[in-house]
């Protein structure tokens, strides 16, 4: 009997024991199966998902290249330019041709032909900057031809001077610096002999001194000179032709001299005329045309003149009031030099 209830507690116990075990071994079989279960779901999640996006560190390569099929990335865009109206453009344009002319007074014909570059790029009909590069291009020998006379250099004398008395443009200074070898055309010196291109001027009359009389001659009443036929007509000659070819100014000296010398000759006085009308009319039309392309020194200039011939002339008088009242704008604006007054 005691050895029956023994045996049965074993069994018992036993059929416990294996009970547990089979509950244990099932807790685990089902988390198991709960574990493979959440797994596959993730996989399939991120399956589902889209890639991230590639930042342009992972886009390059181990070797800094692109990665193929990659984008290269933007390349930033410049700062925008502002842009010059037209007449911002001219006056710029104008200020680098002064600047300019100070460059080439100075010697410095690299830095010029920089400066020019630029003030065509921005006004390309900008009559001062290719007056410059011309001078610059030029071979000063050929320009300005083999027959010359010498010249001594006065006290306040300048290229620029000599350029606008015997060349009839002052900022013709270069290409006569060139004519003589001149490294810079700020270094004419008091007493310097240079070469200046053309004829020497006729001595004026004033200067040839009368010859003395002799101690025994009975003085006589003065009589008006006698000018020979054929000077005179060599003279009006000479007019013509120079106003055929255009040149207007010697033409206008032709005449005038040739009337000096026969007040009464009616075709002298005539032609004299003429030519002073053309003249100021020529004059008028290239210092109206200077100072629309905004050269307001060539235009002062032609007016000046004009006002030489012509005191009287307002029409030249206004325009080159408007020339200078503009020129003091510039400089006021850009900087330079303020402008002579006008005179009186």
């Amino acid at each position: 009997m005691a050895q029956n209830m023994q045996s049965t507690r074993k069994t018992g116990s036993g059929s416990a024991t294996h009970g547990t075990i089979m509950n244990t071994k099932s807790s685990k079989s089902a988390f198991c199966g709960t574990a493979v279960a959440i797994a596959a779901v993730s996989i399939l999640v991120a399956c589902a998902s889209p890639p991230p996006a590639s930042d342009a560190g992972s886009a390059a390569g181990a070797n800094g290249r692109p990665a193929p099929g990659a984008a290269p990335a933007p390349t930033p865009a410049p700062p925008p330019v502002p842009e010059l109206t037209p007449a911002q453009a001219k006056a710029q344009a104008q200020r680098l041709s002064l600047d300019a002319v100070d460059q080439l007074q100075n010697g410095d014909e690299a830095a010029a032909r920089t400066t020019l570059d630029k003030a065509i790029a921005l006004d390309p009909g900008n009559d001062l900057a290719k007056k410059l590069q011309e001078q610059i291009k030029a071979d000063a020998q050929k320009e300005l031809g083999p027959v010359f006379f010498r010249y001594t250099a006065q006290r306040d004398d300048s290229l620029s001077k000599l350029a606008q008395q015997y060349l009839g443009d002052r900022f013709r200074f270069y290409i006569l610096a060139k004519y003589n070898d001149m490294a810079s055309a700020n270094k004419l010196a008091v007493g310097q002999v240079i070469k200046i291109p053309g004829r020497a001027p006729a001595t004026p009359p004033a200067a040839v001194a009368p010859a003395a009389p002799a101690a025994d001659t009975v003085a006589k009443p003065s009589e008006p000179a006698v000018v020979p036929r054929d000077d005179i007509a060599e003279l009006l000659q000479k007019g013509k032709d120079l106003e055929a070819s255009g040149n207007l100014e010697g033409a206008y000296a032709a005449y005038i001299e040739a009337a000096k010398k026969t007040p009464v000759n009616a075709e002298a006085v005539r032609r004299r005329d003429a030519a002073r009308t053309a003249l100021l009319r020529s004059l008028d039309r290239e210092g109206t045309q200077a100072f629309q392309r905004q050269n307001l020194d060539l235009a002062i200039t032609k007016w000046d003149r004009i006002l030489e011939i012509d005191p009287n002339n307002q029409k030249a008088r206004l325009e080159r009031e408007r020339a200078l009242d503009l020129k003091r704008k510039m400089a006021d604006k850009f900087g330079g030099a303020t402008p002579p007054a006008a005179p009186k």
